[in-house]
């Protein structure tokens, strides 16, 4: 027990007096620290623990919480809180300021104070005060809780078997949230892909069954079909009429262009056309229009786009609403978007007339439905990002005629940059030889003005009826010139990816008239191969690099240089592809070959394994001779070319070769016609059995692929001089097609537009 103060338990070991310090004989007393206790079984709190070794070290001075308050075991009582009573002390009388030294700063400084330790505070909740323990007036006693029973611990196994069942506790509610998050996930996604419009807020650009979006010359409202937003007939040149018609292709580039408010794009009107028999069918001089097919009208991620031209001619395109009628459904199944300008046709679209030449500059005529196609392409660079597309991926899609005019602006300067990739089918890729300056006369002259102000003002239907029958059939003479400007004057390389092919019977819907007539009769199969024959053979006229004075002393060679271009310079033995044969030398080479019945049975001996079926031998012998073999040994020469100037098989330009083979029923019979190819990538095939169906896909694979990666293949594709890709069913690859090999020099059956 410590003077006046009553102590609880075994806190403090010591006693001190009530007055520490010296004693009455004058001299300082400095008591040892006490000796280090064993540890005591007792656990004091750090904080009071550190209070307790200050004072056994002579301190006394400690902090404390609130009155009442338990830290830990220890109760201050409120005493210990009361401010004691005002005590002024002597500081002569001070013991710690007795001494018996004469300089009273050192021994001032000599004499320790039990005070040195530091002062602790308490910052928890406010300034703390400071007590005495070792004052009378403070009464330190025992908190009851220590005297409390404690709680059995538990067993080892008991609390691991605890925490184990803690853990399977919160991985099922770990699994089980994460199962129920997948489940609204997957049924979110399902909502917001089957519903016909946005499914987490509404999109203000849909207002179902329309939908708006922007283009350059202002907004635009389509319609919703087939889970698809389709626009159709939106402008995209200035309309060709007044002193605008017979001249190229304008982008809306004022304002005066354009329209204000919303261009409801719901109806594509025709141009002016021809049928398949040569009669004008009527239409509009302001057609210069596209129709745009798109899944989506994000800017996030943009989708390949396919840029479609066809027609039967550069007079007729009467297949096109067909062809068209299933896009929406494919570009929502496929993940692309589908555009389709229009262009002028037949005498409108090509019309070489020297006035038309001497009033622009530079001075040149004809080919206005290609300036077209170049106008679309452009249109399409600007606008197609507001309809989900990505314009630095375009494959231009063409198809017979479409393909002819494809053909110039897949090796031009200014059409190359445009696109991406092509894919053309059902044409032979020809460079027109003809120059707009040779045109002929019978097609210049037919309209009968001699004045622009006559060829501005004269009727359409006029102008498209000037032209004589033979030139408006879709077999006729070929409407596409060299310009110089849209069109060069000399071919060059291709600058794309290029996919080039037929179907296997591409010429059957030219010979339907020979269909029924047939029979039996090996007379009559004779004279409809000299009649199929006949169809293509026309007298072009002089190739424009040897007609021309200017080129007249140029000794053209006959395979590739490392130039874009075809070389001028004497002596130099390199070009493109083999020169076609002179004005000369055709008469001569076509009177070599078919004059009559013997040559077409000569050629019939090359077709005896299919003597079976006149139908199928006829249509494979012509298509051959026309768009096959033709096709496939263009893709040869352009392959091979490419392999030559990259020998290391690098070449950032390939070219591959296909050819269709699948038979489907049709009105061409049960033959692989001109249209099986594209009405399968355009999902308008109409199968009638499984293989059918198999066809379908496979071709769309191949094709939609191309469209993705500019390759028909994963690995490694097969250009066309090392192969031909053959389509049926599945795809192979075949090293070439032997029945080609006789038609290598019969360049005059080739067909042109």
């Amino acid at each position: 027990r410590m003077s006046g103060v009553g102590v609880v338990g075994r806190y403090v070991s010591r006693s001190w007096s009530s007055r520490g310090g010296a004693g009455h004989h004058g001299s300082p007393r400095h008591h040892p620290p006490p000796p280090q206790r064993p540890s005591s079984p007792w656990k004091i709190p750090a904080f009071f623990r550190r209070k307790f070794e200050i004072a056994q070290r002579g301190g006394g001075r400690v902090a404390s919480t609130a009155p009442g308050e338990s830290e830990g075991g220890v109760a201050v009582t409120e005493e210990a809180f009361k401010d004691p009573p005002l005590t002024l002390k002597d500081p002569l009388k001070d013991p710690m300021r007795e001494s018996t030294s004469t300089d009273p700063i050192k021994d001032f400084e000599a004499t320790p104070s039990p005070y040195d330790e530091p002062e602790i505070r308490d910052v928890t909740f406010r300034e703390p005060r400071y007590l005495d323990l070792f004052d009378p007036s403070v009464s330190v006693v025992r908190d009851p809780k220590l005297d409390q029973p404690q709680p059995a611990s538990k067993s080892r196994a008991r609390s691991i078997f605890s925490r184990f069942l803690s853990a399977i506790a919160s991985t099922k509610v770990i699994i089980g949230c994460s199962i129920i998050l997948v489940v609204l996930v997957v049924v979110i996604v399902t909502l917001a892909s089957t519903s016909h419009g946005p499914f987490f807020s509404p999109d203000p650009r849909i207002q179902h069954p329309h939908v708006t979006t922007v283009t350059t010359c202002g907004l635009v409202q389509g319609i919703v079909q087939d889970g698809a937003y389709v626009f159709r007939g939106l402008p995209y040149a200035v309309p060709p009429v007044g002193k605008l018609r017979f001249r190229p292709a304008q982008l809306q580039t004022s304002l005066n262009d354009c329209w204000t408010g919303t261009y409801v794009a719901n109806v594509t009107q025709p141009c002016w056309s021809y049928d398949s028999q040569g009669a004008v069918v009527e239409g509009s001089e302001d057609c210069l229009l596209i129709d745009v097919f798109t899944p989506q009208l994000g800017y996030d991620t943009p989708l390949p786009v396919i840029v479609y031209i066809g027609g039967a001619s550069l007079g007729s395109d009467t297949l096109r609403p067909w062809l068209l009628s299933k896009a929406a459904s494919v570009v929502r199944s496929k993940g692309v978007v589908i555009l389709a300008p229009q262009v002028r046709r037949g005498l409108l679209g090509f019309f070489p007339h020297p006035k038309l030449a001497a009033s622009t500059y530079p001075h040149t005529a004809g080919n206005q439905g290609v300036s077209d196609l170049l106008t679309a392409l452009n249109w399409v660079q600007h606008n197609v990002e507001h309809f989900g597309g990505d314009p630095e991926q375009v494959t231009l899609l063409g198809h017979q005629a479409g393909a002819a005019m494809a053909w110039p602006l897949v090796s031009s300067p200014q059409g190359h940059r445009l696109i991406q990739s092509a894919w053309l089918t059902g044409a032979v890729p020809l460079h027109p030889e003809i120059p707009w300056r040779e045109a002929d006369p019978e097609l210049v002259e037919s309209l009968n003005c001699s004045t622009i102000m006559c060829l501005e003002s004269i009727p359409a239907r006029t102008a498209m009826d000037a032209p004589p029958l033979e030139w408006r059939r879709p077999h006729g003479h070929p409407w596409l010139l060299a310009d110089g400007v849209i069109v060069p004057f000399f071919p060059s390389m291709p600058q794309v990816p290029l996919m080039i092919g037929s179907t296997e019977q591409a010429a059957a819907n030219n010979l339907l008239s020979w269909q029924e007539r047939l029979g039996t009769s090996h007379q009559q199969l004779v004279d409809a191969v000299v009649d199929g024959l006949r169809l293509n053979e026309l007298n072009y006229g002089q190739p424009v690099w040897s007609g021309s004075p200017q080129y007249s002393g140029i000794n053209w060679p006959s395979s590739l240089g490392n130039q874009d271009t075809w070389s001028k310079e004497p002596g130099h033995n390199k070009g493109r592809w083999p020169q076609p044969p002179r004005n000369n030398e055709r008469g001569s080479e076509l009177n070599s070959f078919v004059t009559g019945s013997s040559e077409a049975e000569t050629a019939l001996e090359w077709y005896s394994d299919l003597k079976d079926d006149s139908w199928l031998l006829l249509t494979t012998l012509v298509s051959d001779a026309t768009v096959t073999c033709p096709t496939l040994s263009t893709a040869t020469r352009l392959s091979r070319t490419l392999s030559r100037a990259h020998p290391t098989g690098t070449e950032d330009v390939p070219v591959y070769a296909y050819v269709s083979r699948h038979a489907r029923v049709s009105r061409a019979g049960a033959v692989a016609d001109g249209l099986s190819d594209i009405e399968s990538i355009l999902g308008v095939f109409q199968p009638r059995d499984e293989k059918d169906v198999q066809y379908a896909r496979t071709i769309q694979d191949l094709f939609f692929f191309f469209v993705n990666y500019g390759s028909p293949d994963w690995h490694s594709a097969t250009p066309a001089h090392l192969g031909v890709y053959t389509i049926n069913g599945v795809t192979n690859v075949e090293r070439s097609r032997l029945q080609c090999e006789h038609w290598a020099n019969a360049s005059q059956f080739f067909r042109r537009f």
